[in-house]
């Protein structure tokens, strides 16, 4: 297993070298042997979201705000939750009968 620790660099470093390969002849792999980045892979990277006009942070540990699963849903009456179950039971009522062909609890 390898012990290598993985660099990390600024943004400004990243929008330098990625503004270097724009402007200038020189291949990825020349450019990162100057700037010592160890794979022109992550420069060629750079290069994209540069052009793209995205960001260069570095976004490792920071939440982005998606969530998985099924949100919460939050109701601001009785009233509503009533209606959003009923909806629901009929919902899975119809369900059941398109798959079963009859209604739920009838007899077999």
């Amino acid at each position: 297993m390898s012990k290598r620790k993985n660099n990390t660099y600024s943004q400004e470093f990243k929008e330098k070298a990625a503004r270097l390969y724009l402007e200038g002849g020189e291949s990825y792999q020349s450019l990162c042997d100057k700037l010592g980045i160890r794979d022109k892979r992550q420069l060629r990277n750079w290069v994209t979201k540069v052009q793209q006009g995205e960001s260069l942070d570095d976004m490792r540990g920071k939440h982005t705000g998606t969530r998985k699963g099924r949100p919460r849903t939050k109701f601001d009456s009785i009233e509503e939750e009533l209606a959003y179950v009923k909806a629901e039971r009929d919902y899975l009522k119809k369900l059941y009968r398109s798959r079963f062909g009859k209604e739920w609890g009838a007899g077999d």
